[in-house]
């Protein structure tokens, strides 16, 4: 009779064992998971783009490049709005002036 219970604890103890082992295997697939995705981001940087990409890269950045008169242009404009931005000080200053000229009476 003690027999049979024997076997039963011999089958859940080699059911416990697999069931380890296989617990096992996952948990360091797990950890393996970060380890690989760094790899792989590190791969991607370090990867060169196709060359049509590359020309079409230097292309748009020798396009962006003002030219000598793009950036007088641009340097003339903030001169005009810096003289209007002052303008509109020196009215608004003068209103409150006249506004406080009036209030004495």
């Amino acid at each position: 009779m003690s027999l049979p219970v024997i076997l039963q604890e011999e089958l859940d103890l080699k059911r416990c064992k697999e069931d380890d082992l296989k617990l096992a295997k996952e948990l360091a697939e797990a950890l393996e998971v970060p380890l690989r995705i760094a790899r792989e981001k590190q791969d991607r940087e370090n990867t060169l783009p196709p060359l049509d990409m590359v020309n079409e890269i230097t292309w748009r950045k020798r396009q962006e490049l003002p030219t000598r008169s793009a950036a007088r242009n641009h340097l003339k404009i903030q001169g005009r709005s810096l003289l209007l931005l002052l303008t509109l000080g020196a009215a608004a200053a003068a209103l409150i002036l006249w506004g406080l000229h009036l209030m004495k009476g």
